[in-house]
């Protein structure tokens, strides 16, 4: 080998690895959620801020306030709807199954 590729067992044990991988449903739910974590995170924080900006620019009434408070509130909104959009539809998915449950 000549250390520019792997060898046929280093890659047969590479292809086991990322099967189970590939395999492991709590893994992928742990990395979405993380996903969807940091998000929510940074809407919480825009919203903090866009809330801020408006009580400052209301207060001042600052020409430079108020559009900072319009640009904050954009980048909020649309930080926010999908994971407004997300949470919908699972608690719309929780429903169906309890309903199909009932029914049964």
């Amino acid at each position: 080998m000549d250390g520019a590729g792997l060898s046929d067992r280093e890659r047969r044990a590479l292809s086991a690895i990322e099967a189970q991988l590939k395999g492991d449903r709590s893994l992928d739910r742990r990395l979405r959620s993380a996903h969807r974590r940091h998000h929510a995170v940074a809407a919480c924080l825009l919203g903090a801020l866009t809330v801020a900006l408006l009580v400052a620019a209301s207060v001042t009434v600052s020409q430079p306030l108020i559009w900072a408070f319009a640009a904050t509130w954009i980048v909020t909104v649309f930080t926010a709807l999908p994971l407004l959009s997300q949470w919908i539809r699972r608690r719309w998915q929780r429903r169906d199954r309890t309903v199909s449950h009932e029914a049964r």
